[in-house]
């Protein structure tokens, strides 16, 4: 009768620190979807308000309506990839290390490395694979042949179709170097592998 009492409190202490460590995850995961889809929604607004902007008449102020700021962070064109139905802000914060990046990426696709939209050359941008879909979390849909667009402060949209797809060491830097340096190429960078790994996206101007 004792053992069975004991046995009673045991598998009721493992009972009960199941269910708190399943109420943490879940709540963990709700928070971060919440996150996540208020990272959304501002960020779509930025879209807007940069869609808003009229480039028809090149002039100072048309220039400094294109210098928009989000949460602190200079916005430096739009990515839309209409397969996945994505469009989002590419914004710039200077220095990258592992560290600096952390805050904006939960923001945003950030520019990683290269040339300014749109430039001739390369452009590395980069964006969290979240497991909702959201940043680049459809990436792993897109095929060769699929469009990029890039739309930059000057308000010109240039179409880039994705000739090569891989999978990468992190530290593998020859992502970065153009294929040629007079083309405009557009590199995109997403984790996988649980982080061990990065998928690649590589697309030239049409």
């Amino acid at each position: 009768m004792k053992k069975n009492s004991i046995k009673l409190k045991i598998y009721n202490m493992i009972f009960y620190m199941l269910l708190i460590v399943a109420i943490i995850v879940i709540g963990m995961i709700i928070y971060k979807y919440g996150s996540n889809q208020i990272n959304e929604k501002e960020s779509q607004e930025v879209v807007e308000a940069f869609s808003n902007i009229d480039f028809s008449e090149n002039n100072e102020e048309s220039e400094q309506q294109s210098q928009l700021d989000y949460k602190g962070y200079n916005v430096i064109g739009i990515v839309k990839i209409p397969k996945i139905n994505i469009e989002y802000p590419i914004i710039e914060i200077g220095d990258i290390d592992p560290e600096s990046a952390k805050k904006p990426m939960k923001l945003s696709i950030i520019k990683y490395w290269g040339e300014n939209v749109n430039d001739y050359g390369n452009l590395s941008i980069a964006g969290h694979n979240n497991k909702d879909g959201t940043m680049f979390g459809k990436t792993k849909k897109l095929e060769i042949g699929d469009i990029v667009e890039l739309t930059d402060l000057k308000g010109q949209t240039i179409q880039y179709s994705i000739y090569d797809i891989f999978v990468t060491d992190p530290n593998d830097v020859s992502i970065l170097l153009p294929k040629e340096e007079l083309i405009r190429e557009v590199t995109l960078i997403t984790c996988t592998n649980g982080n061990k790994n990065r998928l690649i996206l590589k697309a030239q101007e049409i």
